[in-house]
Parts: C-alpha cells; structure tokens; sequence
C-alpha cells in the first residue's frame, strides 16, 4: 500500500475504535458548572443555619429599602424611649427547646404588678408589661398569666379568675411556671404558701422559678423586704431558682440615689420605664434558668 494511502485510512480506524474521543470522565469534567449545581442543596449545618438565616434577613432587608422613596438628608429620626407606647412586636425567630425538644412556654403568675397595672390609674394596663418584655427579648411564647389583687392564697384556693391551682397546673401546657404571687399577714404564711405552690407546679413536671416583687408599699402587715425575703426562703426550701427583682431594684435605686417613688409614682406600681427595665433584667435571667 503507497504511504499516501495509509495516511488517508489512519483517522477512520482511529474513529472506529474509539481513540479520537474523549474518556467518560473527561467527558463528564468537560460539563459546565450548572449542571453540578442542578441537584437540591443539602440543608445547612447547624452553625451555617443562622448565618444563613441572617444574609437571608439582610438581603430582604436590603431590597426593601431600595424600593422605598428617598427622603431628605436632612430629616431626623426620633430614638423611642423605654416607656414608648407601642407593644413589642412577636418574635418572628422559632421559639427555643429545652432538652426534650418540646417548644418553651412559660406562664407568669403574680398580681397587679405582673399584670401591668400602670400607676394612678383603675384598670389601666401599661403597654409594655414585664412578661411581654422578656418574651421579645428571649423569643419564648412567654403567657401573662397575672390578675390584679390576686394573692397567695386566692392561687391555691382558686377564684374568679383561675381554677384552684393544682387543677390550674394540671390543665397547663407550660413548661416552665414563674411564681410571684406572695401574702401581706405573716412572713410564714407568705413562705408556706409560696412553697405549696412550688410543690403543687413541680409536681405537674413544671419547671419553677420564683420571682420577687420589687420595692413598694404594700398593703398589709409585712414590708417589701420581708415579702421578698420570705418569697427567698420558700425557692431555698423547694430549690428551685430566684429571679430576684427585689435585690436589682434595690441596687439600682442605690446607685441612682432615686427613692420607690421614683420609680412608681403611685408609690406601688412601677412606672412604664421600669417595666421594660423589669423585662429586660428577667429576661437575661430566664434565659440562664431555662
């Protein structure tokens, strides 16, 4: 065979036997890079979660903005104070679990200054009560489970208002109860209450803390420290936690050289300000206890 002829026939039996094309995983290599990003991402790792969650929030954010008309650089913005009249808003953020990965729900029992009975006023709730603060703060569906007036031992026996606590603790959902419910006769009727109370919660498999009621005249035979005092021993006894209001009020009224009348003006009921100030400190607090 001339050389010519052989030289013409090479590429046809190197096409025939496969040794002109590329390999599979050349060919594969060869692919653009969309096609490897056609599968469903995986979801992210726990620690890339919230990262994640965050960009997601900043970009919407970020759209929003620019969709907004332009205003003048010369307006101002007013900063709200702590005693702004609008309402926290819900917690947008998933509630957080405890260890058995049921969803957190902690019911606030206490009287008038649970409730959020703004001072000098009948039946006037101030906008912003201490349970509404720590459930923005903490995102926990945090219940206010507070009536004006209501006592120790209205709790225990039941009224108008709640069942008899053991069937009030039965038909809870609540995981974790906060009790600052107390008595104005004696310092020992004050603690044996508050300690059948804890009993009665514990026993309900409610996590239980205790919370004193912060400086004020109160009615009754007993002072605001002794109330706290006595609210102390009873969470000792039964060890459960305290969050102690009594104790930072006292501390900031120290430090500020301001007197409870200061910061209730009717001498009982905190004022708006100290309100979230209340929410904030048991907030901080819940989220260590939970």
């Amino acid at each position: 065979m001339k050389l010519s002829t052989l030289l013409a026939v090479v590429p046809f039996l190197l096409a025939a036997c496969g040794g002109g094309g590329s390999s599979p995983e050349q060919a594969s290599a060869t692919q653009p890079a969309a096609t490897a990003m056609s599968a469903e991402p995986s979801a992210p790792a726990p620690a890339q979660a919230a990262a994640t969650s965050t960009d997601a929030s900043q970009s919407t954010a970020t759209q929003t903005a620019s969709a907004q008309p332009a205003t003048s650089s010369t307006s101002t913005q007013t900063t709200p104070t702590p005693a702004a009249t609008a309402t926290p808003s819900t917690p947008t953020t998933t509630n957080p679990t405890p260890a058995s990965g049921a969803p957190v729900l902690v019911e606030y029992y206490g009287d008038s200054i649970i409730w959020g009975w703004l001072p000098n006023n009948d039946w006037v709730r101030v906008d912003q009560p201490e349970p509404a603060v720590v459930g923005a703060d903490t995102g926990l569906n945090v219940q206010n489970m507070g009536s004006p007036g209501r006592l120790a031992e209205n709790a225990l026996a039941g009224d108008s208002v709640y069942p008899a606590w053991d069937q009030q603790m039965a038909n809870s959902k609540a995981t974790h109860v906060v009790i600052e419910y107390h008595s104005h006769d004696t310092v020992a009727d004050t603690t044996a209450r508050v300690r059948k109370l804890i009993q009665i919660a514990k026993a309900s498999g409610k996590k239980v803390i205790v919370e004193t009621i912060g400086p004020g005249n109160h009615s009754g035979n007993l002072s605001w420290e002794q109330i706290s005092q006595a609210q102390r021993d009873a969470a000792t006894a039964e060890n459960v936690p305290v969050i102690d209001q009594s104790a930072y009020l006292k501390d900031y009224l120290a430090s500020s050289g301001k007197t409870v009348w200061d910061i209730c003006a009717d001498g009982l009921h905190p004022n708006p300000d100290i309100y979230v100030m209340k929410g904030h400190y048991s907030a901080k607090q819940l989220t260590l206890l939970k």
